[in-house]
């Protein structure tokens, strides 16, 4: 079982974690922070597939989610200032993870 942490950056290219594409197997742990983004924003992430983890948003760095079933999937990530407007794109591309041994 290994824990990942996953940035998300918000510049040019929009609001994107790092990395892209994680490798997890079943019981890995994965939590977000927030790297480069603007002052008090927030963030919430949504999968795809929720049933592969255990729970199927997240909207802080203190969520640790638990990947109950590795399999391949994606997820959202919105990014929000301090009075809860969305700067993120609604077309924005997410993360991808997919069943595997992480380095």
């Amino acid at each position: 079982m290994a824990h990942h942490t996953l940035t998300l950056n918000y510049g040019p290219s929009g609001f994107r974690p790092d990395p892209d594409e994680l490798l997890v197997e079943t019981a890995d742990t994965i939590s977000f922070q927030l790297g480069t983004a603007p002052p008090a924003s927030t963030f919430k992430i949504t999968w795809n597939d929720p049933a592969f983890f255990s729970a199927g948003e997240v909207n802080d760095s203190a969520t640790m989610i638990t990947v109950v079933q590795a399999g391949a999937s994606s997820y959202r990530c919105q990014l929000f200032d301090a009075q809860g407007k969305q700067l993120s794109r609604e077309d924005q591309a997410g993360g991808h993870v997919r069943p595997g041994k992480s380095a």
